[in-house]
């Protein structure tokens, strides 16, 4: 066998809105980078997130409210969200070749999550019930954007045991356009699926991502 190099890193970006109502940031917070073996090579999606916010402030539910209509985020589709979840999925490998064929070989897909989220700026004088509200709300909130993580992830480890079928190519060049077509199919699927996702939960508002 002949070991060939790392020769091709495709990049795909796709934003999901989700929210309970309709709207953007601040810094990014946590990071987290995640992978284990599988079976027969094949290496699960490294996937790491980070968290940004926007600051909402306020002392009564009004308030809060208003801060979150005012610092909504505006999406493509013309609306406006709480919160935003996008992603990247990247993958790269290696050649195994013989004189007469050409296979994948380390295999690795990439899943870079940021959560857009709202952040409220508590004063001293905020209502107890306002705050469980609140809390409830992000708990809420943030378990419908996770399922949007969730699909994406899911997405790439389709991704990596569909190359992992794949039958040896005669050239190296015939084996890219493969991964690149089965990549790109298992992508455009996946796009569908997170529309389904919003389309049943109501962009969260049935699993409770609603505030007040």
């Amino acid at each position: 066998m002949i070991k060939g190099t790392i020769v091709v890193l495709v990049l795909m970006v796709i934003a999901v809105t989700s929210p309970a109502r309709e709207k953007n940031i601040d810094t990014a917070k946590s990071g987290r980078d995640l992978t284990s073996q599988i079976e027969n090579n094949v290496v699960s999606p490294v996937v790491k997130e980070k968290y940004e916010y926007y600051e909402v402030s306020g002392s009564c539910e009004k308030d809060v409210l208003c801060a979150l209509q005012h610092k909504c985020i505006c999406w493509t589709d013309g609306k406006k969200y709480d919160s935003l979840t996008n992603w990247k999925i990247k993958w790269d490998y290696d050649y195994d070749r013989t004189p007469q064929t050409c296979t994948t070989d380390s295999f690795k897909v990439t899943v870079d999550v940021i959560f857009h989220l709202p952040k409220w700026v508590k004063t001293g004088d905020a209502p107890p019930p306002l705050v469980e509200k609140w809390d409830t709300y992000m708990e809420k909130l943030l378990m419908h954007e996770k399922g949007h993580r969730d699909r994406a992830v899911e997405a790439a480890t389709e991704i990596t045991h569909a190359v992992k079928e794949l039958p040896a190519a005669r050239t190296c060049a015939e084996l890219d356009r493969e991964v690149q077509a089965l990549s790109h199919e298992r992508m455009e699927k996946m796009t569908g699926v997170q529309e389904e996702y919003d389309a049943a939960t109501k962009h969260g508002r049935t699993q409770g991502a609603v505030f007040p």
